[in-house]
């Protein structure tokens, strides 16, 4: 299961002070202007993070001005925040329209395009908020931030298959090498787009070379964004939370990854980046305990925090308590409906609890779409779930299927090691 693309909380600091500066205070007259009153109460809740109560409000401001910057942009940053992921694209692209010049729009667009799955997109996005904002801290990381997300989900999705983990050891030596000797094979967007041409299981070696290329480009740019951010930025724990991310996402260093989280998180104790931060740190490393209460305490300040539902979701998956993930996985699933490794792991779950019609519905994407199921394991779901509704010819032909990648894998397997004996003969 992917984790999610966030880095929310400095950047809806930021993006609620330069508002704050443009809307009439409560206290403020407003002239009986419906319009304003209208922006200034869902503003108001805005900052009280009711986002589900401000976005009637603000589409009432909007109708009223359709154009207006500041209307679309609550709006769409709001939609986004309630899990409306889609529904927030045209506001925010509206408001981008509207102030070219602003990049707070694009670092938002960034940020949605990625939770649909868009990859291509909200590299685009990212690269315009930093063009547009002209190389400015918080752009710089929000793109840091996004490009080891990346990383670290195509690797995720790599170790699916065998030739896959053959990959993620090319990359763990190449992570190794001096920076100066790697380099970016062509743009982001348009490897993200290769990429995107090919079902999503990784089996061809065209897929497994765009993926490598892919994640070097990645991993440089967030290299590169940390330096500059090193040379012109004086927050210290966004610098601390920068470092953790690349030693947690780059590195696989979630002990030290949770050294440098705990010293932002003593500057900003109240940051839910960082306590979600902290807990992947800590289910990494194994302590689930610590883990549940630092997502615990992320959820709590803002209950769309989608890496600290992952990191719930991931420990009662773990202890094998199904009926305890389920509802992390639900709203899991509705705040990142373009992750199709949260619909298996909540078609695992439904599947386990008794849910087969939905289990179905769940699984039925990723599919579709040609998910990882190099031994075949999917499809044995599938083929349980569908017995249990009585459909037997279909269960027969998942089963069917399963086997059949099960087979293969058991084949290749037997031929991998047989060319290593004769190698060391």
């Amino acid at each position: 299961m992917s984790r999610p693309l966030q880095n929310g909380s400095t950047l809806m600091a930021i993006t609620v002070l330069a508002i704050s500066m443009f809307i009439p205070a409560a206290s403020q007259s407003v002239n009986g202007d419906p319009f304003q009153t209208l922006l200034k109460q869902g503003f108001a809740l805005h900052q009280q993070a009711r986002f589900a109560d401000a976005i009637p409000v603000l589409e009432r401001a909007r109708r009223l001005q359709p154009d207006d910057y500041f209307a679309n942009l609550l709006l769409g940053i709001d939609l986004l925040r309630s899990g409306k992921t889609a529904e927030a694209l045209p506001r925010l692209e509206m408001a981008a329209r509207i102030k070219p010049g602003e990049e707070f729009p694009e670092d938002y667009l960034g940020e949605a395009e990625a939770s649909l799955g868009r990859y291509a997109q909200a590299a685009e996005a990212y690269h315009r908020a930093i063009e547009r904002g002209h190389g400015s801290e918080q752009a710089l990381e929000s793109w840091a931030a996004f490009a080891l997300e990346r990383f670290r989900q195509i690797g995720e999705k790599l170790r699916a298959t065998d030739t896959g983990v053959a990959t993620v050891r090319r990359l763990v030596a190449a992570a190794a090498k001096p920076e100066s000797s790697l380099a970016c094979n062509g743009s982001i967007p348009s490897l993200e787009r290769r990429l995107a041409l090919e079902p999503v299981d990784f089996g061809t070696n065209q897929q497994m070379e765009t993926a490598y290329a892919l994640s070097i480009c990645y991993a440089l740019e967030a290299g590169n964004a940390a330096k500059q951010l090193q040379e012109s930025t004086e927050d210290a724990a966004a610098l601390y939370r920068l470092r953790g991310d690349i030693l947690l996402r780059l590195k696989g260093d979630a002990t030290s990854a949770e050294t440098d989280y705990r010293q932002a998180l003593a500057l900003r104790p109240d940051d839910p980046a960082l306590l979600e931060r902290l807990a992947a740190a800590q289910y990494t490393s194994g302590n689930n305990d610590g883990a549940q209460k630092s997502a615990l305490a992320a959820l709590a300040i803002d209950p769309h925090r989608r890496e600290a539902l992952h990191t719930m979701a991931l420990v009662s998956m773990n202890g094998r308590d199904y009926e305890q993930a389920l509802p992390w996985l639900r709203k899991l699933a509705t705040e990142s409906p373009g992750d199709l490794s949260v619909q298996v792991e909540l078609g695992r779950a439904l599947a386990q609890t008794g849910h087969p019609d939905e289990a179905l519905k769940a699984l039925a994407p990723a599919l579709a779409a040609g998910y990882p199921d190099e031994k075949g394991a999917l499809h044995s779901l599938e083929s349980r779930v569908l017995r249990e509704q009585g459909r037997e010819a279909e269960a027969a032909k998942a089963a069917a299927e399963a086997r059949r990648l099960s087979d293969a894998f058991q084949a290749r397997d037997h031929l991998s090691e047989k060319k290593d004996s004769n190698a060391n003969q």
